[in-house]
């Protein structure tokens, strides 16, 4: 009867951290993700400064919790938006309105789309 609480209560403890990390997962991508779409939509009406407040604010949210996605996610995607965010980098340091918001709009796609895959849905459960 012992072994049974104990299973069950290391089961709960599993749940409540997969629970975490699937709220977690989706609490840090979406901020970044926003502030990705804002920077290009500001690029594209002339507003360089805030646009690139945004775009840097983004990729300095994106480094610090590399550590903590490195541990549940893929890193494929994540090679895959580093590559853009260093795109994006670019972009801002040469003025180029279109492609930095382009870069910006895929940046932010694929950001989002990281933190859904780790989300809590009907088809990841059966």
């Amino acid at each position: 009867m012992r072994r049974s609480r104990i299973g069950f209560f290391l089961l709960l403890v599993l749940l409540a951290g997969a629970l975490g990390v699937t709220w977690g997962m989706e609490k840090i991508h979406e901020p970044i993700a926003r502030e990705l779409e804002q920077a290009a939509d500001r690029a594209l009406a002339g507003d360089w400064e805030s646009a690139d407040a945004l775009s840097e604010d983004a990729a300095l949210r994106w480094e610090r919790w590399a550590h903590f996605r490195g541990c549940f996610a893929d890193h494929t995607p994540m090679e895959e938006i580093d590559g853009i965010l260093a795109e994006v980098s670019v972009c801002r340091a040469a003025r180029e309105k279109a492609d930095f918001a382009a870069a910006c709009a895929c940046a932010a796609r694929k950001v989002a789309a990281m933190g859904q895959a780790h989300g809590l849905s009907w088809w990841n459960v059966l």
